[in-house]
């Protein structure tokens, strides 16, 4: 009975951005496959998308439909020359222009003004590192209307987009290795913020995967230009077909960041066999893009650790590590509550965090899986929902601006509790795991 009760109570706070309630809808049979709505819809000639409505029994996920999978492979056998065509010409022509995705015709502000970068403005505040100084309590209230990376601009201070002083360190950028971060992230200084947001670019693994409509469904970590990794649980109820992955990214409410980011159509979505929907265990997902990310100062791979073992292990208790992500960014209206955040988290040992979690509602029976690395248990600093997926990273001996993946965001008791660590997918532990899939694909990490 006491065991019972102890389930009862077993609530974990799974790091999701779609709520729990997604846990109770069916499974795929072996003919289906699960995509949104809109593509099933236009692959069906039998005219049963227009016979009833489509009900919460034949749904998969938010927004997601179990499709016929003799149906898509019909559709998709009438595309496959044209997309052949597309993804030669995206491998053969020259790599386009890597062009700032600003609008020509700027958004009017205050009076006479226009809201252009703040790099084209003679007026904007720099610091001594040269870098634009964006001010929280300032921009917030009085920058009328305009974005973070903007400013009202007087007509007489605007400088022409071809003297843009960022083309020539996208023009003379040089990929010298995965993990190396952008200290102090590129050309923006953010002053007056506390909730702990990440500079632009300062982090340039980190990716937002996003449903067929844009809509963000978790982070996700390049370790590769082709190759994402991210938490099994969050794409549980997802397929290939109804994921994108965005890289670059950084506000997730603009697209008037100072370089354009990029967006890939996977290829295969291969969770971890070994996943369990129960107690998270082996929560891994790699994802192969359909065409490689572009390399550029803003999208770089991290490092992956070696498999793990003893020197492993206490080499990541005594480096610095870090947790980004986005949070539940999808209802909030605040546009600063969009920008990447970033906590610095410590290490807990195995040990000590079972006996930790297990002073918790999870109770003195609970083991902690190998598969699962803990961070955290200070006050007001963890992951929490929305966050599942992101990376968890850390410093690389003797490289204190390199770092390599140890833990993918997975699950909690709570969110920022003193004592209470955060529960990350063990990445050293799962290296052999990933290596296979790395194999499987066709593709090599040091070809990068």
């Amino acid at each position: 009975m006491h065991n019972k009760a102890m389930l009862n109570q077993f609530k974990l706070i799974l790091l999701l951005i779609f709520p729990l309630s997604s846990f109770a809808l069916r499974e795929c049979t072996s003919t289906e496959l699960c995509i949104t709505e809109q593509r099933c819809n236009e692959t069906d000639d039998s005219g049963r998308g227009l016979l009833g409505p489509r009900t919460l029994d034949n749904s998969c996920g938010f927004g997601l439909v179990c499709c016929d999978k003799e149906q898509l492979e019909s559709y998709e056998a009438t595309l496959a020359q044209k997309l052949l065509n597309e993804q030669k010409a995206a491998t053969t022509a020259s790599p386009p222009p890597l062009n700032l995705d600003f609008k020509l015709d700027y958004d009017t502000c205050d009076t006479n003004k226009l809201c252009v970068p703040r790099h084209l403005c003679r007026s904007g505040l720099v610091n001594e590192d040269g870098r634009y100084i964006i001010k929280a309590r300032i921009d917030d209230t009085s920058n009328f209307g305009c974005s973070i990376f903007e400013s009202c601009c007087p007509p007489g201070d605007q400088i022409d987009e071809s003297e843009n002083p960022m083309l020539r360190h996208l023009q003379q950028f040089q990929y010298k290795g995965c993990g190396y971060s952008n200290p102090k992230g590129l050309y923006y200084a953010l002053e007056g913020y506390s909730n702990h947001e990440a500079h632009y670019a300062e982090y340039p693994w980190m990716v937002a995967v996003t449903d067929m409509q844009a809509k963000y469904v978790c982070g996700g970590t390049l370790i590769h230009p082709q190759l994402v990794l991210t938490s099994a649980h969050n794409v549980a109820n997802h397929s290939s077909d109804s994921l994108l992955v965005r890289a670059g990214e950084y506000d997730l409410s603009s697209q008037r960041e100072p370089h354009a980011y990029q967006t890939r159509r996977l290829r295969h979505l291969w969770r971890h066999e070994l996943f369990n929907k129960l107690n998270f265990h082996n929560d891994m997902a790699l994802m192969v893009l359909e065409q490689p990310f572009r390399l550029a100062p803003h999208i770089q791979p991290l490092c992956l650790p070696p498999v793990e073992n003893v020197i492993v292990q206490e080499a990541m208790r005594e480096a610095q590590c870090f947790a980004i992500g986005w949070g539940n960014s999808r209802n909030n209206t605040n546009p600063m509550d969009r920008l990447l955040k970033s906590i610095d988290l410590p290490i807990v040992e195995h040990e000590h965090c079972q006996r930790l979690l297990r002073i918790t509602i999870l109770g003195r029976r609970f083991k902690l899986h190998p598969s699962f690395v803990c961070a955290g248990g200070v006050q007001g600093k963890d992951t929490c929902e929305g966050d599942g997926g992101s990376p968890l990273f850390c410093s690389m001996a003797g490289q204190p601006n390199r770092f390599q993946l140890v833990g993918i965001v997975s699950w909690g008791i709570e969110c920022a509790e003193k004592d209470i660590p955060a529960a990350y997918t063990n990445v050293a532990y799962l290296r052999n795991w990933i290596d296979e899939q790395i194999t499987r694909a066709g593709l090599n990490l040091d070809e990068v």
